[in-house]
């Protein structure tokens, strides 16, 4: 905003924001869950303003990753960027559907709120915004599982709940390129009834189920009719992998746009990771997987002396 500074003593300090999956099923841009999977940043004071990667796995191949940081920044700051040294170690997979893109809008609207603290009470309107939807943007800033209300130019309406204990993700990642443009531009313009009524049913009960603690009727709540029978075919295995059964596999369904699969597990996770990866290389689709906890810790802010 014009003629705002940022504080005249800028300090050190580090900042994390987990990666999300969203959806789950049949959420469509509603149900998001922060994973245990985090960004990270370090910043500093410096002469000039820049941001750097630490070489990695995950570390972006190009300006993209860079600039939803910036976005989110400059979102923010309204204002020229303050003589920081930011520099960022990512170990969330990118363009797999596991929300990279809103904690990197996240991670840099953080950190221009430290610089701008009266801001802060502007994040949960910004972050959405740049995403367009809360149901990756709410998780990455306040952590949990979040059912969350778009309301236009206003501060989404939504609520949280702490994901229980017991439970915790198995994530297979198949090696496809599904951008999130790509795998929207895939889906219809319009509606069977039946099958919007299904999903308002099944998302219902998803949330009541987090809500309410009792997981037991995730394998009805998390099936949909809205994006991923459309998604299907540019993720050879999603269907075999959504019909996976297995002791301890509470439901399936794909990571936000994909191409990554989510399974809710309360037992078995090895043995349920490997029959996803089978299933994908059984189409012939090499895959990694990663068995993750959940967490209630979104965008937090550590001081550094």
């Amino acid at each position: 905003m014009p003629g705002m500074r940022a504080s005249s003593s800028l300090r050190a300090f580090d900042v994390s924001v987990p990666a999300t999956s969203a959806n789950l099923g049949p959420g469509f841009d509603t149900l998001g869950i922060a994973l245990d999977l985090r960004l990270r940043a370090t910043v500093r004071p410096a002469a000039e303003f820049s941001l750097t990667f630490q070489a990695g796995p995950c570390a972006p191949t190009h300006d993209g990753f860079a600039q939803e940081i910036l976005r989110g920044f400059d979102a923010v700051s309204a204002h020229a960027r303050p003589p920081l040294a930011i520099v960022v170690d990512n170990p969330i997979p990118l363009g797999k559907g596991l929300g990279s893109s809103a904690a990197a809008n996240v991670l840099g609207a953080q950190i221009a709120a430290e610089c701008y603290p009266e801001r802060r009470a502007d994040l949960l309107t910004i972050v959405t915004a740049l995403e367009g939807h809360p149901d990756n943007a709410l998780p990455a800033l306040l952590g949990g599982f979040i059912v969350a209300a778009q309301r236009g130019e206003y501060e989404p309406s939504y609520l949280r709940f702490a994901p229980p204990t017991r439970v915790r993700a198995v994530i297979a990642i198949p090696e496809i390129e599904l951008p999130t443009e790509e795998a929207r531009a895939i889906l219809p313009q319009t509606y069977r009834k039946e099958d919007v009524v299904y999903n308002v049913q099944r998302s219902s009960l998803l949330a009541a189920a987090w809500a309410s603690g009792d997981l037991s009727v995730l394998r009805v709540a998390m099936a949909d009719r809205l994006h991923q029978p459309y998604r299907a075919a540019a993720v050879p295995g999603l269907t075999d992998a959504l019909q996976l059964e297995l002791p301890g596999l509470l439901g399936l369904a794909l990571s936000g746009a994909g191409p990554s699969v989510l399974g809710f597990v309360e037992s078995n996770a090895d043995a349920i990771a490997s029959a996803m990866q089978d299933i994908f290389a059984r189409h012939k689709i090499p895959s990694t997987t990663l068995v993750l906890g959940f967490t209630t810790v979104g965008a937090h802010v550590r001081e550094v002396e």
